[in-house]
């Protein structure tokens, strides 16, 4: 999970059996020392030989500890490298990856990494419908154009996530022996189609993030030997452009997570006032108002909005029910 992020000391590949050893002393030590805490080893496909790193979700929710410090007093590691919440560190010549995660998300983020990628393979689907599956479930983001006003979660349950997908999540639970079976567990969504990801179809932060996963490339190369596979008729199967969701897809969304279509709505009307809000009271008009430019203006933009609140409680909701010509008198008179 964490890549090759111990460069400056030796570590090498572990086989199976004394991963398993390793796997069982780490986490019997976390367990030990942190005995309420959540927390399990990321499974990979079970005929898997060797090993490059130990993955462990943690549950790191109010720790009343520094984690790093932790690390290295209890593993005593020769380097230790940080990315945001993942800590690496080297162990009996081996690179263990603590993951972190708070206590809402950890279910549905074992069940993410899990299976050698196959949450980012199976996310490029649910991008296509639309939605954002990661770590912290399934997300829909509310834009206007380009512009991305909120974001609803639509479930952190795995069971409705997958089926939303013409998924068994059943079959996902039993888990996987082989690369070969997580492929066809991917291709078996009827909303799959393997142009989708091809590597001159992703976007350049996505090429270059996948081009150095190899069970991403191994996909592609499996891609290449197959036939009869689903063929899902996107109107472009191209990631440029984002994330578009169809009014079908929508629907079928709202059938399958029933407090969405509420949550959809509320944010709905939240976008409207937003957008009368926007036009009503602006920089441009309060500049048109007040004479004022550049830095000066920044500021009474700051002070319009704090005295705003202050006088009617909801701002927004005030600026939304007044006319224009009631806003300029308004604006006019804080001066």
């Amino acid at each position: 999970m964490g890549g090759q992020a111990i460069k400056n000391t030796p570590v090498r590949r572990y086989q199976r059996a004394e991963y398993e050893v390793l796997k069982t002393e780490v986490l019997s030590t976390l367990q030990a020392d942190f005995p309420k805490r959540k927390m399990a080893a990321i499974p990979a496909y079970r005929s898997k030989k060797s090993f490059g790193d130990l993955d462990i979700l943690f549950d790191h929710t109010d720790l009343p500890i520094q984690l790093d410090r932790y690390l290295q007093e209890r593993f005593q590691p020769k380097e230790m490298v940080r990315n945001s919440h993942v800590f690496s560190f080297d162990y009996q010549e081996f690179q263990v990856d603590l993951i972190g995660s708070n206590s809402a998300d950890f279910d549905i983020s074992l069940h993410y990494f899990s299976w050698n990628d196959l949450g980012n393979i199976i996310g490029r689907i649910y991008h296509k419908m639309g939605f954002k599956y990661g770590h912290d479930g399934l997300h829909f983001l509310f834009k206007a154009d380009n512009y991305q006003f909120g974001e609803i979660c639509l479930s952190k349950d795995i069971r409705p996530i997958l089926a939303f997908a013409d998924l068994d999540a059943e079959r996902f639970l039993a888990g996987f022996d082989s690369l070969d079976e997580i492929f066809q567990y991917a291709v078996s969504s009827s909303f799959f189609n393997k142009d989708i990801y091809l590597l001159e179809n992703r976007n350049h932060a996505s090429r270059i993030r996948d081009r150095k996963r190899p069970t991403y490339n191994a996909l592609l190369k499996w891609l290449e030997t197959q036939s009869n596979l689903p063929a899902y008729p996107w109107e472009s199967v191209r990631e440029q452009g984002g994330r578009q969701t169809k009014t079908a897809l929508l629907e079928r969304a709202f059938e399958f997570f029933p407090a969405f279509k509420t949550d959809y709505l509320a944010m709905q009307q939240e976008f409207e006032v937003w957008q009368v809000v926007r036009e009503k009271f602006n920089g441009g008009l309060v500049k048109t108002w007040t004479g004022l430019e550049n830095q000066a203006l920044g500021e009474r933009m700051q002070f319009l909005k704090s005295q705003g609140a202050a006088q009617f409680g909801d701002f927004q909701q005030w600026v939304y029910s007044q006319s224009l010509a009631d806003i300029e008198s308004w604006v006019k008179a804080q001066a």
